[in-house]
């Protein structure tokens, strides 16, 4: 799974998205170490275009009570979360690198933080987003609704310079293959090559 992860605003291509995203937008949203529930930017395709957007990680569960932060790529077309989603609300989580801890033999997280990154790029993590009302009763009689866009991260198999931290890792593209995926690209042929080169450093907690 992919838990937490870091957007660095100093690494040029995220730097981009930022601008892109105040150019354009006027909400808040938080760089650095992203967590769940954290508002960041996110890029979707609208229009025939490529663009930033904010959004919120993780879909709210039925009951309220928390957030659905990942979705198994191997469940896409069965989870009445995501399939309707798959062929409209793809998007890109943009990222420096993301977070996990090694597990023990019996599955047990352990104490050890690895930071995992692309030797050569940022990490194009593929997703899917959904449009959420969020109903606030204000002082008056009356009620507002706000629409607010969360995301969530799909996630597969280890590939082999993850399999020996984590059984899961976040689906990883290149900018090509981000392009592709946004405008819709059939995900079993963008999995074929997805053996993503990463790095691996051991963070303090």
């Amino acid at each position: 799974m992919c838990g937490r992860y870091y957007f660095d605003i100093d690494e040029e291509e995220l730097k981009k998205i930022v601008d892109d995203v105040q150019k354009n937008l006027h909400e808040n949203f938080k760089t650095g170490e992203i967590y769940p529930t954290n508002s960041a930017p996110i890029i979707i395709e609208q229009e025939n275009k490529i663009s930033p957007i904010i959004g919120r990680w993780g879909f709210p569960k039925w009951d309220n009570k928390g957030v659905v932060i990942n979705a198994r790529v191997e469940g896409l077309s069965e989870k009445n979360m995501f399939k309707n989603l798959v062929k409209s609300n793809r998007c890109i989580i943009p990222a420096s690198s993301f977070f996990e801890w090694k597990r023990s033999p019996s599955g047990a997280k352990l104490k050890d933080k690895y930071m995992f990154k692309r030797p050569d790029s940022i990490l194009y993590m593929a997703g899917l987003y959904n449009r959420f009302n969020d109903e606030r009763e204000q002082l008056s009689m009356f009620h507002t609704q706000n629409e607010n866009i969360s995301y969530v991260i799909i996630t597969m198999n280890a590939n082999s310079y993850m399999s020996s931290i984590h059984d899961r890792m976040p689906l990883i593209f290149t900018k090509y293959e981000m392009e592709k995926w946004l405008h819709g690209e059939n995900i079993n042929a963008l999995l074929n090559n997805n053996d993503v080169e990463l790095t691996n450093f051991v963070i303090n907690n």
